[in-house]
């Protein structure tokens, strides 16, 4: 039994940049969140939907790092396969490389109550979903947490839920629910109608919910028990891709929270993690002993210098 469970999406992503490079074939979705607690523990399992060609994507990955697939759930023909084209103004959309028609009839892989409650116990610690506030398995968050009565729940939330005036005093509820959130600044300010990022902490400041907010490439905020604590980014300057890096630094902040580090650290931890992720097209391919052993130790490095000054 895994102390983390990760309800994400699998995913094979194709990239159209704006300036009309492509890159093809490379790993997305739920593993980038796996891709943040990775570095620091090897106790968790990525729960999501695939095809019969999941290992054909995902097996050398998954064997490299030792990831199980025991919470992959074969129900597609194929495995999602998705062209993401980014504008230049950041923003981006995604569509199946296999066509509308495919993806009008089996959609996305979802997170669904019967697989946390086939994988869950007393000794899950921490379980993060990206699913929509409308999505069904939040009309299950009871049976979750009575399969899992020791966790913490986490929820990346998604941009077009935050964006949707229509939809914000049901986030609020939701929030209200789940134990840690994640967003960034532009969910931010559409979420609480602020203009400015010292106006977004302090709104999520006095909503009082554990919250890890990101910031781009300045850093991010862990921000809990009425304070905000921020560390600047790590090694932005080396960036190669910034896909994903979301979903690993909040992975990352969910292991943190949970463990009961100081918000400072766990912050530091997230960007370590992003960090290393933007260092390549795709996921890091392989966290090592030597990877992981420096990546916790620069993580707290920078946060014992933070908190010193």
């Amino acid at each position: 039994m895994a102390k983390y469970l990760i309800a994400g999406n699998i995913i094979v992503n194709d990239m159209l940049y704006p300036d009309g490079r492509k890159v093809t074939g490379f790993l997305g979705g739920g593993i980038y969140t796996a891709n943040g607690v990775l570095p620091y523990t090897e106790d968790l399992l990525l729960l999501s939907e695939a095809g019969p060609d999941f290992d054909d994507f995902y097996g050398d990955y998954f064997r490299l790092n030792h990831l199980s697939d025991e919470g992959i759930f074969n129900v597609f023909p194929k495995t999602c396969y998705t062209l993401v084209t980014y504008e230049a103004s950041g923003e981006w959309s995604e569509s199946s490389v296999y066509g509308p028609e495919y993806q009008a009839t089996y959609g996305f892989p979802r997170a669904r109550a019967k697989y946390i409650e086939k994988n869950g116990g007393p000794d899950v610690r921490g379980i993060y979903f990206e699913a929509g506030v409308q999505d069904p398995v939040w009309q299950d968050l009871d049976r979750i947490r009575k399969s899992c009565p020791n966790a913490l729940i986490m929820s990346e939330l998604v941009t077009e839920d935050t964006h949707d005036p229509a939809l914000k005093d049901q986030l609020m509820d939701f929030i209200g629910k789940i134990d840690l959130y994640s967003l960034n600044l532009p969910e931010s300010m559409a979420l609480f109608g602020t203009d400015s990022e010292e106006a977004s902490v302090d709104a999520i400041v006095r909503l009082g919910k554990p919250c890890f907010f990101r910031v781009g490439k300045k850093g991010a905020y862990m921000i809990q028990d009425g304070k905000a604590w921020f560390a600047p980014s790590f090694e932005s300057e080396t960036s190669v891709d910034p896909t994903g890096c979301g979903n690993c630094s909040t992975g990352a902040s969910m292991y943190g929270y949970c463990e009961g580090y100081h918000p400072l650290l766990t912050a530091n931890l997230a960007n370590v993690a992003a960090g290393v992720n933007a260092r390549q097209f795709g996921p890091f391919p392989h966290y090592s002993d030597d990877v992981k052993n420096w990546m916790r130790k620069k993580a707290e490095e920078l946060y014992h210098t933070q908190l010193e000054r």
